[in-house]
């Protein structure tokens, strides 16, 4: 084997190399993203969940609602809780597809 082609197979190993390197920086980088939009997710909806609880919780304890109010509200809270765990899912699924 000629010098010239040791060098070649050891160029070609080497960019074979960083083109490896770079795919996983950039997959860190996607995988970072990710979290971050995962984690504003679940902070938005922990939150939004929270807050409308309290808003409930106080006006029960004003005396603005009545105990059929509080039924319904209680059914609603359910279904918005089931409501984000399917779109939770779903972005989960879009994720991976």
């Amino acid at each position: 084997m000629k010098s010239t082609e040791q060098e070649q197979l050891f160029l070609d190993e080497v960019y074979r190399k960083a083109r490896l390197l770079e795919y996983d920086k950039r997959e860190a980088q996607k995988v970072l993203y990710n979290r971050r939009v995962l984690a504003r997710r679940k902070i938005l909806t922990v939150s939004g969940i929270t807050i409308v609880t309290a808003i409930f919780a106080l006006m029960i304890r004003i005396g603005k609602v009545d105990q059929w109010l509080c039924v319904l509200l209680s059914l609603l809270l359910i279904t918005a809780g089931l409501l984000i765990e399917k779109l939770e899912l779903l972005w989960g699924l879009e994720n991976k597809g």
